[in-house]
């Protein structure tokens, strides 16, 4: 179920209207323990996964609870730069963050209070700001949350100026704030520039593309960097391509390596996994050889996501998933290694998973108790639809 927070608790005591009677003193009620403000924000719900899993919809308002994907509001079909949807999602220690794109972000943190526990939930709205660009990108920088919009005018010739801020972060305590990039000082809004890739590639440098459409003079440059803290230096086309190439499985931590080899490796998953980690700064793709040579140009992504534990656990667990919510799980406990089949809950025709993770609620002397996250969207070619989320129990897990 999900409860939203109670904000305020009234007691009303009736009392007869003829002799007065001698009413007890009562205590005064306490208040009941709640998730602390995040990012500046009170939580939104305290969300709990039980055997039925909580479906929600995106919506100018905010996430909204519905029955399930097939009753979305209907929305119209819109490209997808412009439209209303999950961009990309950020892992960072044990909570999920998700980029909404044209809005902000949405947080997910595990909380355990004393009588209940449950995964807290935070909106951190930008769409003042956002709301006429896309998100290109999310990423860390300084182990900060952030996302990087641009102006899309792929689909629409929207004459709007570059964004400026360009990148915003998002700092506990804080909220949502611009950041500024030393890899991107030479390349101001102000004078036009606006940033359209963002990729940390194979070799672990980020590589980008920035545009000049506007002024006297025009441009198009491509430049990396091995540290977005640092300035950038000019590249190439083909080196922006090749950061987009994906890693081998032996390239990933052991693992995750394995149920990329049980998935990707049997066939049944002819594409590129695209996997967050909160020990990676930004999405990494990986995919087998015999793929790549067979990779055609709308390849498909299959979500995934890893974590190997922390210090208080030798548990490691990594998650792939199909567009249809099939896929694998595997759980690494010191030298044993358990990988199991397991499937998200259906969509319905034309809906796809876009995005997984995993949150986990740990408890003393208690197993640890997960739910998975999958974000979902409604799609028709380069359009998409109705988008949102959901989470499941753990029962759909083992």
């Amino acid at each position: 179920m999900t409860s939203v927070l109670p904000l305020l608790f009234l007691l009303s005591l009736l009392a007869c209207s003829k002799a007065p009677i001698e009413v007890p003193a009562l205590a005064e009620p306490a208040l009941p323990e709640t998730p602390a403000a995040e990012y500046g924000q009170y939580a939104l719900a305290l969300l709990q996964s039980g055997e039925n899993p909580l479906w929600f919809e995106l919506g100018e308002n905010g996430p909204a609870l519905i029955p399930s994907p097939e009753e979305a509001f209907p929305s119209p079909f819109i490209p997808w730069p412009l439209s209303l949807r999950v961009a990309g999602i950020l892992a960072q220690d044990d909570r999920i963050i998700l980029g909404i794109n044209q809005e902000g972000f949405l947080a997910f943190i595990p909380w355990t209070g004393t009588e209940d526990a449950g995964i807290a939930l935070y909106r951190i709205d930008n769409s003042v700001y956002w709301k006429s660009y896309s998100v290109e990108s999310l990423f860390f920088f300084d182990d900060i949350p952030a996302a990087m919009i641009y102006r899309n005018d792929y689909f629409i010739d929207n004459k709007l100026p570059p964004p400026s801020p360009r990148v915003w972060g998002l700092k506990p305590g804080a909220g949502i704030r611009e950041l500024d990039i030393p890899a991107f000082a030479d390349l101001p809004p102000e004078d036009g520039w606006d940033l359209e890739e963002l990729q940390e590639g194979p070799d672990e440098q980020w590589y980008y593309r920035a545009i000049k459409k506007g002024g006297t003079i025009q441009g198009l440059g491509y430049f990396r960097t091995a540290n977005l803290s640092l300035a950038g230096e000019p590249s190439s086309p083909g080196a922006l391509q090749n950061a987009f190439q994906p890693r081998t499985p032996e390239q990933a931590p052991a693992p995750l390596q394995q149920v990329l080899e049980a998935s990707l490796g049997n066939g049944a998953f002819p594409g590129i996994a695209g996997v967050v980690s909160p020990e990676f700064p930004s999405l990494r793709y990986y995919a087998t050889p015999a793929a790549m040579k067979n990779i055609q140009e709308n390849v498909l992504i299959y979500p995934g996501y890893y974590h190997s534990g922390n210090s208080d656990s030798t548990e490691a667990i990594a998650l792939l998933i199909n567009p249809a919510g099939q896929g694998f799980i595997g759980v690494t406990t010191g030298d044993t290694v358990r990988i199991r089949e397991f499937a998200l809950p259906p969509l319905p025709q034309d809906f796809v998973y876009t995005g997984a993770a995993l949150i986990t609620l740990t408890f003393p002397d208690e197993a640890p108790s997960r739910a998975v996250l999958g974000t979902w969207e409604e799609q028709d070619g380069w359009n998409v639809g109705a988008a949102g989320f959901v989470l499941a129990g753990t029962n759909v897990l083992y």
